[in-house]
């Protein structure tokens, strides 16, 4: 059986709480299982930081077999580029992005709540 990883990746603002941080990093905790995998780390970032902490993610996933990053939303790439050519970009490398507002669409993961 084939190497099957998942890493968060959060790229915080400037005003990023400490409680909104903990919530974003159980967000993504819960897509990975909701999607069958278990995250091996969450990389966060600093907004005014070069991507260090994105890189070391994207090195971390190359390898395995079957590779997810879990964003809470697309926009955490916005620094680098176009957030959908990003992603394009990583997924062409073999590496499934799937975000925490995505998963939370999911009919199974609605909570009735509008």
């Amino acid at each position: 059986m084939g190497t099957r990883t998942a890493s968060g990746y959060i790229r915080k603002g400037f005003l990023t709480t400490v409680t909104e941080l903990a919530i974003l990093r159980r967000q993504i905790v819960a897509c990975a299982e909701s999607n069958g995998v278990e995250v091996d780390a969450i990389y966060e970032e600093e907004l005014d930081r070069n991507s260090v902490e994105l890189v070391a993610c994207i090195d971390a996933l190359l390898d395995a077999d079957e590779a997810y990053l879990i964003v809470p939303s697309l926009l955490h790439f916005a620094g680098f580029n176009n957030p959908l050519e990003v992603r394009r970009d990583l997924e062409s490398r073999g590496i499934r992005v799937l975000t925490v507002r995505d998963n939370s669409q999911r009919p199974e993961n609605r909570t009735g709540e509008e």
